[in-house]
């Protein structure tokens, strides 16, 4: 049996949404897919291309505390899985993904963390598809420090695109709304763990100034709602634009990598663009009609991009 998540990404409002601020999360055609079936003993088997083997008796599992191995993510989660509904059987588990494991900014290890748990609930049916959210966000907040707000669950559980809010957690999805999309790499590992507690230094040492920021923000999430309703191309890619310009020149996230590919994208028909995610490096999105990403492709030919969709399906 197979299943699937995708990777997504901040179309509006990273950071701001830590600060209890809405953003726009979507659903990306990378995906993450997951081989799974059930073993006639007790052994739980774990293969990965980007987060390695593991193999264990039901019995000896153990919850996972800090990560220092990427595939303590897996062992944590089926730990928690099996010892919370009590399951005696064991399985085998095979994982591959089209997103690349070391870049920021595409949500792989929510791929991962919501392909696994429905591969987990195709056979043992223990977890609603509305409860995957806190059910993986203890997860998330381990893999990034803490301080994560753990909203992309939404986009790689349900699809399509979703304004999301924490406190308390509020998620509206928007509808499914395929638009051609490139995602353009900066091969520079970018770790939320460090881009979130920059931010919240910068929000204690002057509050207001900051929260003038996230005002703006917001701002930009609902006119951006508007547009994805409207379909409305051109409004969304010159939002995209000016919520570039806060995340590098207010908040300081964004990278000179990043600015060059933004900016080039944009000198060659792009309809926006802009960091996504943490930032200080990882990847910038491009929204582009499909006649002029070849051309962007090759303008950017010092960094890897990838060609796919935005407001796909979620995990199945």
């Amino acid at each position: 049996m197979q299943t699937s998540a995708p990777g997504n990404i901040f179309l509006f409002g990273e950071h701001a949404v830590v600060y209890n601020r809405p953003g726009i999360i979507s659903a990306i055609g990378l995906r993450t897919y997951c081989e799974i079936e059930k073993n006639e003993d007790s052994l739980i088997n774990i293969y990965s291309e980007g987060y390695g083997e593991f193999s264990a008796k039901i019995e000896n599992l153990k919850p996972v505390g800090n990560y220092a191995e990427r595939i303590d993510l897996l062992c944590d989660l089926i730990s928690t899985y099996y010892r919370k509904f009590k399951i005696k059987e064991g399985v085998t588990l095979k994982i591959t993904s089209d997103i690349p494991k070391d870049s920021g900014g595409m949500s792989s290890s929510t791929a991962v963390l919501c392909s696994v748990l429905e591969g987990l609930n195709k056979i043992f049916q223990k977890v609603d598809k509305k409860d995957y959210y806190e059910f993986l966000l203890p997860f998330q907040k381990k893999i990034h420090g803490g301080n994560a707000s753990g909203v992309e669950l939404f986009s790689s559980t349900f699809g399509g695109y979703n304004k999301v809010r924490i406190g308390p957690v509020r998620c509206e999805n928007l509808g499914e709304l395929k638009l051609p999309i490139l995602i353009a790499d900066t091969e520079i590992e970018a770790k939320t763990s460090e881009t979130v507690p920059y931010v919240r230094n910068g929000w204690e040492k002057d509050k207001n100034s900051y929260e003038d920021i996230f005002y703006r923000i917001r701002q930009l999430v609902e006119e951006g709602k508007k547009a994805i309703k409207n379909h409305d191309l051109v409004v969304l890619g010159n939002l995209m634009i000016k919520n570039h310009e806060i995340l590098a020149k207010d908040l300081g996230v964004s990278h000179p990598k990043l600015n060059k590919m933004v900016e080039i994208a944009l000198e060659n028909g792009a309809y926006g663009a802009k960091l996504s995610g943490g930032g200080k490096g990882g990847a910038a999105i491009i929204l582009v009609s499909k006649e002029k990403e070849d051309k962007i492709i090759e303008k950017l030919n010092f960094c890897k991009v990838y060609k796919t969709e935005i407001g796909v399906n979620g995990c199945k």
